[in-house]
């Protein structure tokens, strides 16, 4: 068992910390304005939907993510243009920014009117009076059109690629992009999406003490798991929602600026951390990236570190709750395909997936201790839990996954996983599941 809790003694200790504390910590999640979650022709209603799914997960914005605008694709500036206003008429301080990105054929004098159109609007996030603008991607010269167009009348927190491109820079690329950059910003986001725990763990403390401690801002990714599912055919072990927790414990611990959920929606990289349906609807845009697993134990957790990073300190458990996650086949299993280059037909596993862990897992939040038993298939396992959140697993086998909390001779939970795991069926394509139980802390005195 593994028990998530910073110790006592670990304070800010970054020169740049003072940069975090001067205004309140924000959390965002990055949001693929290009799929929303209700589909493509989503109203102000349907992201307003969204926004308060965010804002009951203790998430204060979106940054908006733009591979294009008006020219090449004019759903981007249609879109964002009800999403500004659907924030605008929601009954809350709903926070927006734009996140251009430079990854596609974006082009400049795009980029120059996304910030002219919003720098005003009353839900577009400001720090210290000015509007903030992030991007995906880009570099000195994104960063030269800005200043000459807008001058130091925006708030600059781009993410940049290290030359050439790494996805969880080293030392000597996260100077590498200090050097070239720093003058000119304000701060730095770092994507982080796709790697092993380790390594982005490692990645996000170096620019975090790149940044912060040059006094720039900084904004930490937080990212639940990741598997492309294009040409990008890759998966990496997230140990259930331990590697999440991680990174929101090192967000906390480095005194990052803010946090950017990395992500709301991307149903192709399947990073998402939105709610979309019932706990077992899988179809979106009509099966086009087959079935979408749901990611609600990773929702649900969010709260509780959104708000120890707002804070600074755990929050009470009102409600105590597992989070389960598991795969629903094994890891050997090849999965239908048609191949993104050759476009034919084929049968393939994404890259990594030896080093995946054939485990199920939960997070259990406690408001004190209690034993968990988990049962897979034909097996179970008993774990004693201490009050506040702890990870476990233990091997997983085909059929259905049954989660039961006790506490003495009292039953607190008992759930069946909404899937049970498959010894042949691959259409969940290596995504994890996710799913939630909880149950309200009873007081003694009630």
């Amino acid at each position: 068992m593994k028990k998530t809790l910073l110790g006592a003694g670990m304070a800010l200790a970054l020169a740049g910390a003072a940069v975090a504390a001067e205004e309140p910590r924000m959390v965002f999640a990055h949001y693929m304005v290009c799929i929303p979650a209700y589909g493509p022709d989503s109203t102000v209603q349907d992201y307003q939907r969204e926004m308060r799914d965010a804002l009951a997960a203790g998430i204060d914005g979106f940054a908006l993510n733009c591979g294009a605008w008006s020219l090449l694709e004019p759903h981007y500036k249609r879109r964002t243009l009800i999403i500004y206003q659907a924030a605008k008429e929601l009954e809350s301080d709903f926070k927006l920014l734009i996140s251009a990105d430079f990854a596609g054929q974006l082009a400049h004098e795009e980029f120059k009117e996304m910030v002219e159109l919003f720098r005003d609007h009353p839900n577009q996030f400001r720090y210290k009076g000015k509007p903030v603008i992030s991007t995906f991607g880009g570099g000195t010269n994104e960063t030269t059109f800005l200043r000459e167009t807008f001058g130091d009348g925006v708030v600059y927190v781009p993410f940049y690629y290290p030359i050439p491109p790494a996805e969880n820079p080293n030392a000597a690329q996260v100077d590498q992009v200090f050097e070239r950059s720093q003058a000119q910003v304000d701060g730095f986001f770092h994507f982080g999406a796709a790697g092993f725990p380790d390594e982005m763990l490692a990645s996000n403390r170096r620019l975090a003490q790149k940044w912060l401690g040059a006094g720039k801002l900084f904004m930490a990714p937080v990212t639940p798991f990741y598997l492309g599912r294009g040409g990008n055919y890759r998966v990496y072990e997230s140990d259930g929602l331990e590697s999440m927790a991680r990174q929101w414990e090192a967000a906390i611990r480095d005194g990052a600026s803010w946090v950017e959920i990395v992500t709301w929606n991307d149903w192709g990289e399947c990073s998402y951390i939105a709610p979309f349906g019932g706990p077992t609807f899988t179809n979106l845009y009509k099966g086009h990236w087959g079935a979408v697993m749901p990611h609600t134990g990773f929702y649900k957790a969010t709260r509780y570190y959104a708000d120890w990073y707002k804070t600074g300190k755990p929050p009470r458990i009102e409600e105590e709750m597992i989070c389960y996650t598991y795969r629903l086949h094994p890891k050997h299993l090849l999965h239908p395909r048609k191949n993104p280059r050759t476009k034919e037909d084929e049968l393939a596993r994404p890259s990594h997936a030896d080093r995946l862990r054939e485990d199920v897992f939960a997070t259990v939040f406690l408001a004190q201790a209690a034993q968990l038993t988990i049962h897979s298939g034909e097996t179970q396992k008993q774990f004693s839990l201490t009050g506040g959140v702890n990870h476990v697993s233990m091997p997983f086998q085909t059929g259905a996954q049954r989660f039961v909390l006790t506490r003495g001779d009292k039953v607190l939970i008992d759930k069946t996983g909404e899937f049970e795991i498959s010894a042949t069926d691959t259409s969940s394509n290596f995504n994890l599941f996710s799913g939630a139980a909880s149950v309200p802390v009873i007081s003694k005195g009630k």
